[in-house]
């Protein structure tokens, strides 16, 4: 087992790709091949994170609050985990692992125990990515949702567009997307594809805010540049019920690929956490894990 460090940091390297993870939020800065950096840079102009973490909530509360046994709690957008500090636990020459845990400070605002960790491994071209939430109490239920938000330049070579690229699925299903107004689902439903499997990047795709499948059909999504047909790179996500497509506006050079195990809240929801949509309850002494791959071509 690594020593805890100081170290801010955290730098992967294989034959192939060389992974920066830094401590706080435990989110993935840079993914690079060769040259060429796949993880969006934070510019601030458009976006100024990479690929948090989601935890404990997927999406926004209806009035930045839940309910949990009669009493009210305040949480932001997306949760904490992405603004917290994690530990090193484990680090070998292609993986880490860093963890999360729940404290006195963390209980204000979301009274449960729990552990989160969160593990990288390099293989090969691909980069895997394992969520694992832990239950560590000998007799309370834990609530929460988990979700990925990785952003991906997008293009991903100069002289590109960003409406030159299509995100190629891995079904040919044509899934209408949920409404978003006010950052809550309604109840209407918006048509994405013009295309069976098939969604071009043009510069009205995010208008009404982020894709969401609910439920999510799909599995794998790849990205292509169409004039020259070179697919770039992939993002994998078995068994995840909803999935998010997003970028912040019109020109803004990434798009997030983001499977969720969580989602939102609906405007009807009566704010009960037990009762959130999405939600994950995790008995005493139990665990939950999922994980996604991104493959670079």
């Amino acid at each position: 087992m690594a020593e805890i460090s100081s170290k801010k940091e955290y730098i992967l390297k294989n034959n192939y790709l060389t992974l920066t993870v830094k401590k706080n939020g435990a989110e993935m800065v840079s993914l690079k091949k060769d040259n060429t950096e796949y993880v969006w840079q934070a510019n601030t102009q458009f976006w100024a994170r990479h690929a948090p973490i989601l935890f404990p909530i997927v999406g926004r509360l209806i009035d930045n609050e839940y309910l949990y046994k009669g009493q009210r709690y305040t949480m932001n957008q997306h949760g904490f985990a992405r603004d917290s500090d994690f530990e090193v636990i484990d680090k070998t020459d292609n993986s880490i692992c860093l963890e999360l845990s729940s404290t006195e400070k963390s209980k204000k605002i979301y009274p449960f125990n729990f552990k989160l960790q969160v593990t990288y491994t390099l293989e090969d071209k691909s980069l895997r990515t394992e969520y694992t939430i832990i239950n560590p109490s000998k007799n309370d239920d834990l609530y929460f949702s988990i979700g990925a938000h990785p952003a991906f330049n997008c293009p991903f070579e100069e002289g590109h567009s960003r409406n030159e690229y299509q995100l190629i699925f891995d079904k040919q299903l044509t899934p209408e997307s949920d409404v978003i107004e006010d950052g809550l689902r309604c109840t209407k439903t918006s048509k994405v594809f013009e295309e069976k499997g098939l969604l071009t990047v043009h510069n009205s795709l995010f208008d009404n805010d982020a894709i969401i499948f609910n439920p999510n059909p799909f599995s794998k999504v790849t990205f292509v540049h169409k004039p020259s047909q070179k697919a770039y790179m992939s993002v994998a996500f078995k068994n995840y019920p909803y999935l998010g497509i997003w970028s912040s506006n019109q020109d803004a050079p990434f798009v997030c690929i983001e499977p969720w195990h969580g989602i939102t809240d609906h405007k009807d929801h009566n704010k009960e956490l037990p009762q959130k949509e999405g939600v994950i309850k995790l008995v005493a002494n139990e665990k939950f894990s999922c994980e996604f791959t991104v493959e670079v071509l």
